[in-house]
């Protein structure tokens, strides 16, 4: 078996409202950083997988992140696997 470490980002979809984004980009612009523009904010998760190989691993990461980290109707996900030594 292999060992992965996986970070997951999950942000809102465009088009769904971030009313946390909008919060801080608001507070941004307040505090003179006016060139700062579509802020979205979501969540960042860092796990190990353990498989036996990097395409096992990817299934393993798109199960997790489809049906707990993730919510489909809003919300989108992106992650980056490396092999552990």
């Amino acid at each position: 078996m292999k060992r992965y470490k996986v970070d997951v980002t999950v942000l809102p979809k465009d088009g769904v409202l971030d009313i946390q984004g909008k919060a801080v980009e608001r507070t941004l612009r307040q505090s003179g950083y006016e060139s700062v523009g579509d802020v979205r904010v979501g969540r960042y998760i860092r796990f190990v997988v353990e498989a036996d190989g990097e395409a096992e691993a990817g299934a393993i990461v798109d199960s997790v992140s489809d049906d707990l980290l993730a919510n489909g109707l809003i919300e989108s996900y992106a992650y980056k696997m490396e092999e552990l030594r």
